[in-house]
C-alpha cells in the first residue's frame, strides 16, 4: 500500500506493523516443532517488518508519515498526554520503549552494526497499544472520503487477517512438518 497522503500513509503503515505482529503470533502458535529454517525465517522477517512499519510513525520525526507530521501541530500535547494515559507510561517510560525499539531498528535490521548494544528483541505488546491509539487518532482527522479499505478498528482487523490465515499456516507448517520428517538423516 502506497498513499500520497500523510494521513492514509500513516495509516496503511500501522496497519501494515499490526498484520506484522498478529500474523507473526499466530504463526508462533502453530509452527512449534520441530523448528524449521522456513518458519523461524519466516517469523524474524516478520519481526523485522514490524519495527520498520511502526518506526515510520513512531520513529524519526523527518519521517513524512511520523504522527507529529501528520496530526495539527496544535494538537501533539493532547494526543502525546492521550497516548500516554493509554499505555499508562510515564514521558520518560514512552521515551526509553520507543527508543529501545528505534534502537533495534537501527543496529539489528535497518543495518548491522557489529558493536550493537541490543539486548533483546522487542516485545510489541505496547507498540502495539501506540500503534492501536494512534490509529485511531489518525483515522478520525482522515477524510472519510478517502478510508476506503481502512478499518474502523485496527486491533479486530489485524486479528481478523491472522485468524483467516490460521488455515493455511497450520496445513502448512504440518506439510512441512511430514517433508522434514522424511528426509533422511
Amino acid at each position: 500500500m502506497h498513499s500520497r497522503s500523510p494521513a492514509l500513509a500513516s495509516l496503511h503503515r500501522l496497519m501494515a506493523f499490526a498484520q506484522s505482529v498478529m500474523v507473526r503470533r499466530m504463526i508462533e502458535g502453530i509452527a512449534l516443532e520441530p523448528k524449521q529454517t522456513f518458519w523461524i525465517m519466516t517469523v524474524n522477517l516478520l519481526l523485522d517488518s514490524a519495527v520498520i512499519d511502526w518506526c515510520t510513525v513512531f520513529g524519526s520525526r523527518a519521517e513524512d508519515t511520523h504522527w507529529t507530521r501528520v496530526i495539527p501541530k496544535e494538537r501533539h500535547a493532547d494526543v502525546r498526554a492521550g497516548l500516554l494515559s493509554a499505555l499508562v507510561l510515564s514521558a520518560d517510560d514512552w521515551e526509553a520503549y520507543q527508543n529501545s525499539i528505534v534502537v533495534f531498528r537501527d543496529q539489528m535490521v535497518a543495518h548491522h552494526d557489529l558493536n550493537a548494544a541490543v539486548e533483546r528483541y522487542p516485545h510489541y505488546d505496547v507498540a502495539f497499544a501506540a500503534a492501536d491509539f494512534m490509529f485511531t487518532v489518525i483515522r478520525d482527522l482522515a477524510d472519510p472520503d478517502s478510508l476506503g479499505g481502512v478499518p474502523s478498528s485496527l486491533d479486530f482487523w489485524a486479528r481478523t487477517v491472522a485468524g483467516n490465515m490460521s488455515a493455511i499456516v497450520r496445513a502448512a507448517f504440518d506439510a512441512s512438518a511430514q517433508l522434514g520428517s522424511n528426509i533422511p538423516g
